[in-house]
C-alpha cells in the first residue's frame, strides 16, 4: 500500500518561474536552464521508478512513501523511496542516468560511460544512502522503532551495466524492482501489518516538505533581475497581459481572463523575498490602482497579516 505519493518538488516549480522571469541575456540564465534540465530529469526519473512501484504485489504485508522529507536533530534528509517489510525497511536511492553504467568495488566506484567511450566519475550513490540510512535509523529510535534499516541503488532505467564486483549495496534497475521486492525472503518477521501501518503513517506526518524558496537567494540573483507582469497563459512566447476593463487583457492572442495574476503570486513568494505587501504586487504586476490590488490580494489564496497601511501577505503553506 503506498502511503505517500511523489508531488512535483518545489525547486523545480521555482526554477520553472524563474527561467520565464529571467533575462535569456543574464549571466546566470545558462546556468539556470542547466540546473532546470537536472532537476527535471531527476523527478522524471523518479515517476518512471513509481510507475513499476505500482506493480508491487507481495506475499506478506508492506508500505510503501514516495518522496519522503525529515528532519533529525535539526538534519534534513531526503528519501527518494521507503519500503517498509515485516523484518526490514529499505531506502532506494533513484539516479536518472542513461549511459552505460560501470561500477567497481575497493574502492566502490560508480562510472558512467558515454557514447564515445569517455567515463566520468559520479558521486557514489552508497555513500549517499549510507547517511539517509543513519539518520533514518535515529528518527524511527526517537520514535521507540527499532529495525533494520538497509539501502537499495536504483537506475530509473534499463541502462548498461557493467559490474566489476559485487558493491556492498543492491544496484538494479527500476523495471526489476516489482521482482526484487517480491521476491524478498521475511524470515525474522518482526513488524505485523499494524506495525508497519503505524510506521507507516508516523512517517508521512513525520514529512516536511524542504523549502527553498526563494530560489533567487539559492542561486545568488538580484531581484531587480526579475522580470515583472502577469503572464499570457495561452501565448506561447511570453506576453504580458494588461489590466482593464476589470480583465486581464492580452494584446496578442485577444485572451480576458479575472484571475491571470494568481499565477503571478506564485511566482513573486518563489522567487522574492520578504512579505508580499500591496505596494510590491503592484510594482510586480503592473496594477496602478492599490484599491484593486487589495481586492485582487483578498481574493487570492494567500493569508493577509496585519490591517491598514502595515498589512502584509504569505503563502498558506
Amino acid at each position: 500500500m503506498i502511503y505517500k505519493h511523489r508531488t512535483k518538488p518545489r525547486l523545480l516549480r521555482g526554477l520553472l518561474a524563474l527561467e520565464k522571469r529571467l533575462s535569456t541575456t543574464h549571466k546566470k540564465y545558462e546556468f539556470i536552464q542547466n540546473e532546470l534540465y537536472k532537476i527535471r530529469a531527476g523527478y522524471g526519473g523518479e515517476q518512471e521508478y513509481d510507475r513499476y512501484m505500482k506493480e508491487v504485489r507481495t506475499d506478506y504485508p508492506h508500505a510503501i512513501l514516495h518522496d519522503l522529507s525529515l528532519q533529525h536533530e535539526g538534519v534534513h534528509f531526503q528519501i527518494d523511496s521507503l519500503f517498509i517489510t515485516p523484518n526490514s525497511i529499505i531506502i532506494s536511492e533513484i539516479k536518472n542516468i542513461a549511459d552505460k553504467i560501470i561500477i567497481k568495488a575497493n574502492p566502490t566506484q560508480f562510472m558512467k560511460q558515454l557514447p564515445d567511450g569517455t567515463r566520468l566519475l559520479f558521486r557514489s550513490p552508497i555513500a549517499e544512502v549510507e547517511r539517509k540510512i543513519q539518520f533514518l535509523e535515529k528518527w524511527l529510535a526517537s520514535k521507540n522503532v527499532h529495525v533494520k534499516v538497509k539501502g537499495l541503488i536504483v537506475f530509473a532505467y534499463n541502462n548498461e551495466m557493467h559490474i566489476e564486483e559485487k558493491p556492498s549495496m543492491e544496484v538494479i534497475t527500476a523495471y526489476e524492482a516489482p521482482t526484487y521486492f517480491r521476491s524478498l525472503i521475511q524470515e525474522a518477521k518482526l513488524l505485523g501489518s499494524q506495525d508497519i501501518a503505524k510506521i507507516a503513517k508516523a512517517l508521512a506526518h513525520g514529512h516536511k516538505e524542504y523549502n527553498p524558496y526563494p530560489v533567487t537567494a539559492r542561486f545568488k540573483i538580484d531581484e531587480r533581475d526579475i522580470m515583472g507582469g502577469v503572464f499570457c497563459s495561452e501565448c506561447e512566447i511570453q506576453t504580458i497581459m494588461r489590466w482593464s476593463d476589470l480583465r486581464w487583457h492580452c494584446q496578442v492572442c485577444g485572451l480576458r481572463e479575472i484571475g491571470s495574476h494568481q499565477n503571478a503570486v506564485l511566482d513573486w513568494f518563489m522567487l522574492m523575498s520578504g512579505p508580499l505587501t500591496n505596494r510590491k504586487f503592484c510594482e510586480f504586476t503592473g496594477i496602478t490602482n492599490r484599491h484593486t490590488a487589495k481586492r485582487m490580494l483578498a481574493r487570492s489564496d494567500i493569508q493577509m497579516l496585519g490591517r491598514g497601511r502595515g498589512s502584509r501577505y504569505t503563502t498558506l503553506t
